[in-house]
């Protein structure tokens, strides 16, 4: 795990209440991204971007867990369908289940993914219990507010996929997730993969999953 003080490298910190993601959409986080000042790419970028919004982008989350404190963060990142960085994000919950910082991740993926116009999505966890859980689209699971608040907004916006992974396809997601233990942050947006996950990016487009 990283040394704490060495903070988040170009990251855009934005704060969500409860309040705002129970109200969630696409549109909202269109408005809140205007509002708010959220990141802005050069020309070049955002032509990049662009070309992408109708295709397939991958969503990768994972969350973590202190067994010593219980308190929990968040991570994950967005990947074109060769295997290129779009954004990253990561956000520190306090004490919370493992069950639930999966789907913060998750929420707070979409939420961003959304705002940048990308419609088309393939959600990537290892947790076999959030994808199932999420492909019911299930709105009476008992009681989870996060995962009722994250169906919500599968079932008015985009198309998606959801695939369950091996925890050695989402080693990124999971490092900065443990980045955020640290950072102890309100929501991170990660512009440029950071040179410390690097080695894990190339790893995974190895593996052959996005190509």
């Amino acid at each position: 795990m990283e040394d704490s003080d060495s903070g988040p490298a170009k990251t855009k910190n934005i704060s969500w209440t409860a309040t705002e993601v129970v109200k969630a959409s696409s549109c909202w986080a269109r408005q809140y991204e205007s509002l708010h000042g959220g990141y802005k790419n050069n020309s070049q970028n955002s032509k990049s971007i662009n070309n992408l919004e109708g295709s397939w982008v991958y969503l990768s989350t994972d969350g973590a867990v202190s067994r010593d404190s219980g308190y929990a963060a968040t991570g994950g990142l967005a990947l074109d369908h060769e295997g290129n960085w779009i954004v990253g994000f990561n956000r520190f919950l306090g004490v919370c289940s493992p069950f639930e910082a999966e789907v913060w991740g998750i929420l707070d993926g979409i939420l961003i993914l959304l705002s940048k116009g990308f419609r088309r999505i393939i959600i990537l966890t290892d947790n076999l219990e959030v994808a199932q859980n999420l492909s019911t689209l299930n709105l009476e699971y008992l009681g989870i507010a996060v995962l009722r608040r994250t169906q919500r907004v599968m079932q008015s916006e985009g198309e998606w996929k959801i695939e369950y992974i091996s925890r050695n396809l989402n080693s990124v997601a999971d490092h900065l997730a443990k980045l955020s233990l640290n950072w102890k942050s309100n929501l991170q947006i990660i512009v440029e993969a950071l040179k410390e996950i690097l080695d894990l990016l190339q790893a995974d487009k190895a593996s052959g999953y996005f190509m």
